[in-house]
Parts: C-alpha cells; sequence; structure tokens
C-alpha cells in the first residue's frame, strides 16, 4: 500500500453581490485553506483549484451559483494557465490582484482570457496602468472610505462599469446608487455563505491519473479511452457528471447519468480543464515537483522516438513516465508493475533498460545527468533539442518553472 497523506480541506465565502435594484446577481469567491501552517499552504495555484473544484466541479448540481456571475480572482501564477479557465466566460469576471507585476507572459495572456470572451476587473487604482486601462471591463472601487476624491465620471466614460466595494451602511449605498455604481458589494448587503471542501487524499489511483494525463493530450485523444480510465475515478466520474448537469452544459435537458454521454457533451477541453484543476486540488507541492519531472522525461523520450518508424512515440512517453511512477506513488517499481498491464517493451525498458525503448530511456536519464553536472557544450545537438522541447510540453500542463 502507498502512504496516503491528507490535504487540508479549503473553506470557501461566496460574498452576494447585489445590482441597484438589491437583486443577488453575482457572487465573489474568497476562501481560505485549513490549518494555513501545513504544506502546501503558500501555493496559490493548489488553493485557487481546490476552491474552484468546491464551487464549479464538485458542487450539487455542477453549480451552485445557478444563472448568477461569479468574481474570482486569480493568482498570477493561475493568469498565465489559460487553459484551466472556469467556464462559461460569459458568466466569470476574473479580478486581478493587486500586486499583479504585468510582465510580457501575464499581459499576453490577459489578451488571450479577453479574446475567449471573459470580462476582466481592476482595483480603480490599477487603471492608472496603461496596459491594463486598455484591457479591464470592471472598475472595482473601495468605497468604505468614500469615493469623493475618485472622478467616477471617467471612469463611466471610458466604457467600464463599476462595482462598490466595502458598503458599510445604507447611506453608502445610497450614495453608490446615485453614483450609477452596476455592482454592490459588503457584508450589510448580505452575509456570505460559507461552503467547506472535504479534505483530499494524496495519490488515490495516482498511475491512473497519470495514464488520463497522457491520453488527454494526445491530439487524437480516444473518447472510449478516456471513458475506461474515467470509470475507475469515480470521484472525477462523479464531478463530470455534475458538471455535464450543468444548467450551462445542460440547458433544461435531463442530465446524463452515463459517463459516455457526459464526455461527449462536455467536450475534450473542458474536460482537460475539470480534470487538471482538481488534479491540482489534491496534489501537494512535492509531488507535483516529480510529475514534472517525470512529465519531462516522457515528453523527451517520445521527442527521441519520432525519427524511428519501429517505435511508437506513445510507448516512448508511457516509458518516460513510468520510469518516476515509483517516486511518484512512493511504491517500489515490481509491485507497481504488477499492477498496470503495461505491454512487454514498456515494461523491458522499465526493469532492464532494454530494447530501444530502453536505449531512449537511458539516453534521457543519461542526459538528465549531465544537465545536472553541467550545462551542455553544444545547445543545439539532437539530446538537448528533444529535452528543450520537453520543458516546453511540461510548462504547458504546470507552472512549476
Amino acid at each position: 500500500m502507498s502512504r496516503q497523506q491528507a490535504v487540508a480541506g479549503v473553506t470557501i465565502a461566496l460574498q452576494p453581490i447585489h445590482d441597484d435594484r438589491f437583486r443577488h446577481v453575482a457572487d465573489r469567491l474568497v476562501y481560505r485553506r485549513h490549518g494555513e501552517a501545513e504544506a502546501g499552504a503558500d501555493d496559490p495555484v493548489s488553493q485557487m483549484a481546490q476552491a474552484l473544484a468546491g464551487v464549479i466541479y464538485e458542487g450539487e448540481g455542477g453549480h451552485p451559483l445557478g444563472e448568477r456571475e461569479l468574481f474570482i480572482e486569480l493568482p498570477q501564477e493561475w493568469l498565465v494557465r489559460t487553459e484551466l479557465l472556469p467556464t462559461p466566460p460569459t458568466q466569470i469576471i476574473i479580478g486581478l490582484p493587486a500586486a499583479l507585476e504585468l510582465t510580457p507572459e501575464v499581459a499576453a495572456s490577459l489578451a488571450e482570457i479577453k479574446d475567449a470572451g471573459y470580462r476582466l476587473a481592476v482595483h480603480e487604482p490599477a487603471l492608472e496602468k496603461d496596459a491594463l486601462k486598455a484591457l479591464a471591463d470592471v472598475a472595482v472601487v473601495d468605497v468604505a472610505e468614500g469615493f469623493e476624491n475618485i472622478d467616477l465620471e471617467a471612469l463611466k466614460a471610458a466604457g467600464y462599469r463599476l462595482m462598490a466595494e466595502g458598503i458599510v451602511d445604507h447611506q453608502r449605498l445610497t450614495a453608490c446608487q446615485e453614483a450609477g455604481f452596476t455592482w454592490f458589494n459588503g457584508r450589510y448587503l448580505g452575509e456570505p455563505g460559507f461552503h467547506a471542501t472535504r479534505p483530499r487524499t494524496r495519490h488515490g489511483n495516482r498511475a491512473a491519473q497519470l495514464r488520463l494525463v497522457n491520453e488527454l493530450y494526445r491530439d487524437d485523444a480516444d473518447l472510449q479511452k478516456l471513458h475506461d480510465l474515467l470509470i475507475q475515478m469515480p470521484a472525477l466520474h462523479m464531478a463530470i457528471l455534475r458538471r455535464a448537469g450543468s444548467s450551462f452544459y445542460a440547458r433544461g435537458n435531463k442530465p446524463p447519468t452515463e459517463l459516455k454521454r457526459a464526455l461527449s457533451m462536455l467536450g475534450l477541453l473542458e474536460i482537460r480543464r475539470l480534470v487538471m484543476t482538481l488534479s491540482l486540488a489534491s496534489e501537494l507541492p512535492s509531488s507535483r515537483l516529480t510529475v514534472r519531472l517525470a512529465l519531462i522525461r516522457a515528453f523527451m523520450c517520445q521527442k527521441l522516438a519520432a525519427p524511428f518508424s519501429g517505435i511508437d512515440p506513445e510507448d516512448a512517453f508511457t516509458t518516460g513516465l513510468f520510469s518516476l511512477m515509483d517516486a511518484l506513488l512512493e511504491e517500489d517499481q515490481e509491485t507497481l508493475l504488477a499492477q498496470v498491464p503495461l505491454a512487454e517493451p514498456i515494461r523491458l525498458a522499465l526493469q532492464r533498460r532494454e530494447g530501444p525503448l530502453g536505449a531512449l530511456l537511458k539516453l534521457c536519464e543519461e542526459h538528465e545527468h549531465q544537465l545536472a553536472e553541467r550545462p551542455p557544450e553544444h545547445g543545439a545537438d539532437r539530446l538537448q533539442a528533444c529535452y528543450l522541447q520537453a520543458l516546453a510540453e511540461t510548462d504547458s500542463l504546470m507552472s512549476l518553472a
């Protein structure tokens, strides 16, 4: 048995946001992990993943918000992972952190987010930055101490919709209404609703999870293979059914009860978002580092196999991935291989470094050792080129660079 470690749960608060007619039209997501001193408590990607998992992917009915909009302030590490943005974009308003570092990578990601149909909410002081001024849709104004020194008319003339933060009494609410705010947020209007996510267990069927990631990111991902993997994972199975049963996907029809139909309804991109978000939500940072090393090795094996007609690149990928499976699952390799029905060439490569796949795996391992000792002298050689390609593909899945 592999060791199991509990990942702290997260308490999620949905702060109600009202319109000028006092209707509850949106919610703001805030969250706090239980036991902030625990390992991984300072990992913003994992915390946000767990919060989104609880609100969007694991809630009863697939979405506890119904038709309401959701304001989410995403950490900088999440903004550059546009493939993981929750859907539908028409219902999501993405808040930018006050301490956002507007690097070229972040600026490019924000433009991509806008192109996908999401709206961006920016704290009013940050609108002094030209790049944010051009991208923002919503100006968030802290009204707790008043807003007499803020030129609201200029903000509205620039096309921004206004959200009032920190409404503390009826007088402030009335002033915000008269000033033309669109959204009103503050405990004076309503107390937040709390949702505690359950603590998660590390690992579960981790071998199947990694095979699932492998299949999800193939160019020719096979729905039947995805079904066969997901059917072994009760938590993911149920999350997919709930997501497909949400109002956005079911569109008034009867929610699906069969996994294959739910997969067809969601489509590959949404399944990727769901699986990767839930995986991040249950991972510990040390485990994710090993996953990253395994993915780099897997992609490198795949790239090295490409010129050879007798080697299946997908078998090479699996060989690289499973070569670190013992470290990932904290289990000895022989026990793992007895549990997973791998093809004989892959098994021989893993156990004895034999055959064409074994030769590729040895090349990867030797290159890793060389990199650990000194930088390569010839950056353009075949091994280094494959390694750099593997790094790029891995970093498209993970934000640990």
